[in-house]
């Protein structure tokens, strides 16, 4: 709409000559105001000073002609709180408020050059006839939100829609829409009783039930569906699920690692292993405990022991690895089982200058990177087994396999679908290192240097870069560590010796502490010493098993009883044959002389034959008792086999066998420290 029309634009109007020398001399013979249009000879007029019927036209043509675009009318003041609550609507209210700002915008465009009483009635009239711009007609029956066919506008319909949005905003074009009625019905908690049950029954079965037990009014089914419909999840399931599962529904706070370096956090968690393997004690098939340390930061596994059960002595030993491999710890983050809540772990902890901190009890999601380990390197490992027995094995596969090994074990004592410990723990190694060599998603990105590509690090990359960085970790002394994690009990001396687990050792430097007690530490992979403390902790000495032991008679003293007793067997023998025959008899004493009808040639072979028996029984192969000899005995037959030099059958197989103990690892890795701290 315009305020000033010159003759040629009112030429041919409604309530105007057809043209433009008419229009000029109605203007002249009625005395219209009129000026001279900026930048042109053309005289245009008022538009107030037009025909009724000349305004209403043009109008009425500025509407079927009307654009989108904003123009700059004087808009209301909106409240921050209108905009609010806007943003709050829904996609169809929002879409019924746009429509009928539309109509709102086009009255206070129209009203600037007319009364809105006008502006209303033509935007009426053109609606009826369809005379709208395209614009305002695709938005007629939005703005009108109804479902009946009368879909039109009315004048009574648009003064309210400019009320209500100079009273409270676009808000107030916005149509109410009818809310969930959340009000809880009477028999709510009567069903729910049923419903919300550890067995999980469900809904029909449930109805079944409280429609037999219902006095009252009873609802439908379909009532009951449209009732727990509204209910969130978590108060629907709520009695179906435990505390700690029905926290799946629930949000959570994620927790992030950016800002700690490796060695910060430890933690740790046991594992059952899902396949089987043979005890090497008992020769039959069982399910070990895996104890995993896992640096926080990195997502390395630095510390694994295998026994079976979580214990306090697995969890002990998994972390004595663990420091040997990654360093000291600031904090060790672990849960409230039995082999961790514990005073010999926790007296451990305070030693190294660590803290541990418990996780809270049923909260398991707080220890999701150690638990999520479980699935990637344990759960992962299990299925490369015939033995698996997880919930994704086959159940036909798993009980035939069951079957089959327990019949071989029953036959022959041995069976090839279970792998024994020593190729467990071999197969464990594999595992871990390929675990610490594989891309985590959990970790950051980084360019391959091989093909140029952004890839996730995987741990061990993840430590090299942060000791790239500065960062290096706090090594503990192998004698400092290996100290620390044995076990510690209490026992009485009497005369020098120390009784622990049916066993007996001696230490001279008892004598001293006769009927005193002290502490006595233990190593469960060797039983053949103990180290013996006072109760304030001085190390008194490395007492042996059976170190004060000797034969109860000199062996020559023995040997003459035994050949003695079988002389005198032998007599009687005699004596009774003699007895129950009546004939003499006689026996021809063994000699170790060579018999004289052996041929000459018989004799040498004899005798060459006695010296290479003695010389074999003289270069037997006895493996030693003691874990640091063994190892000992491994690096000097390695160095004979490096050297060229032939191994005997049983040093090869040995040789060979030894590197899969599980203590060959530990006592390299100390070796190898101390020539490192040698060299420095």
């Amino acid at each position: 709409m315009r305020n000033w029309y010159t003759a040629q634009e009112l030429a041919g109007v409604s309530g105007m000559p057809g043209t433009v020398q008419g229009v000029r001399k109605t203007a002249d013979r009625e005395g219209w105001e009129g000026q001279r249009r900026l930048g042109s000879k053309a005289i245009e007029y008022a538009f107030a000073v037009l025909p009724k019927e000349t305004q209403a036209a043009l109008i009425a043509a500025s509407v079927a002609n009307a654009q989108p675009e904003p123009v700059a009318a004087p808009l209301p003041v909106i409240a921050e709180r209108d905009a609010v609550s806007a943003s709050r609507l829904t996609d169809e209210q929002r879409s019924v408020m746009t429509a009928r700002l539309a109509f709102v915008r086009e009255i206070e465009r129209m009203s600037q050059v007319t009364s809105q009483q006008r502006a209303i009635m033509t935007l009426v009239g053109l609606a009826k006839s369809g005379d709208l711009s395209p614009y305002l007609s695709d938005r007629v029956i939005r703005a009108n939100d109804r479902k009946t066919e009368d879909r039109s506008l009315s004048e009574r319909t648009l003064k309210r829609w400019l009320a209500d949005y100079r009273k409270q905003g676009e808000i107030g074009l916005a149509p109410a829409r009818r809310q969930k009625d959340m009000a809880v019905p009477s028999w709510a908690k009567d069903f729910l009783r049923c419903f919300q049950r550890p067995t999980k029954p469900s809904v029909e079965a449930s109805y079944a039930e409280f429609a037999a037990k219902c006095q009252g009014e009873r609802p439908s089914i379909h009532q009951v569906r449209r009732f727990l419909n509204k209910l969130s999840v978590e108060a629907r399931e709520q009695g179906r699920y435990s505390p700690q599962e029905l926290k799946a529904f629930q949000p959570f706070r994620r927790r992030t690692t950016k800002n700690l370096l490796p060695g910060d956090v430890y933690t740790a968690d046991g594992h059952k292993f899902d396949a089987e393997v043979i005890n090497p004690h008992t020769g039959k098939p069982y399910r070990p405990e895996i104890t995993t340390v896992l640096d926080v930061t990195t997502r390395r596994v630095l510390g694994v022991s295998i026994g079976e059960a979580e214990n306090t002595i697995d969890v002990m030993f998994a972390l004595r690895d663990a420091i040997e491999r990654g360093g000291m710890f600031a904090m060790f983050y672990v849960d409230n089982g039995s082999g961790f809540a514990n005073d010999t772990v926790r007296e451990v902890v305070d030693r190294l200058g660590g803290e541990m901190t418990h996780a809270l009890p049923y909260n398991s999601q707080a220890r999701g990177l150690v638990e999520r380990s479980h699935q990637s390197l344990w759960v992962r490992a299990a299925k490369k087994l015939t033995s698996f027995i997880g919930a994704d094995m086959d159940k036909h596969a798993g009980t035939k396999v069951h079957r089959i090994s327990r019949q071989q074990l029953r036959d022959t004592g041995t069976t090839r679908l279970l792998p024994t410990f020593a190729e467990f723990m071999a197969a464990a190694e594999v595992e871990i290192e390929d675990y610490n060599n594989r891309p985590h998603r959990g970790l950051a990105k980084m360019r391959d240097p091989q093909t140029g590509r952004m890839c996730h690090m995987s741990p061990n990359e993840a430590w090299d870069a942060a000791r790239a960085q500065g960062w290096e970790p706090m090594i503990a002394p192998p004698e400092l560590v290996s100290d620390l994690m044995r076990p510690q009990v209490i026992r009485k001396t009497h005369r020098g010796e120390v009784a622990w687990d049916n066993n007996r050792y001696f230490l001279d430097a008892l004598r001293d502490y006769q009927g005193e007690q002290v502490r006595v530490a233990y190593d469960v992979r060797d039983a053949s010493r103990v180290w013996v403390r006072t109760l304030d902790g001085e190390l008194l000495g490395e007492a042996l098993l059976d170190g004060n032991a000797s034969d109860y008679m000199p062996l020559n003293r023995v040997e003459q009883a035994r050949e003695k007793r079988a002389q005198g067997q032998i007599k009687r023998g005699i004596d009774k044959i003699e007895t129950l025959t009546g004939t003499r008899v006689e026996m021809i004493a063994p000699t170790s002389a060579p018999s004289a009808s052996l041929e000459p040639a018989q004799l040498i072979s004899a005798q060459q034959y006695a010296v290479q028996l003695m010389a074999a029984e003289a270069e037997a192969f006895v493996v030693p008792g003691d874990a640091m000899a063994r190892y000992r005995l491994w690096q000097q037959l390695d160095s004979r086999q490096t050297g060229g030099e032939a191994l005997t059958e049983d040093e090869a197989r040995w040789h060979g066998r030894y590197p899969n103990h599980p203590d060959f690892a530990s006592i390299q890795r100390m070796f190898e420290f101390a020539d490192e701290q040698a060299r420095a």
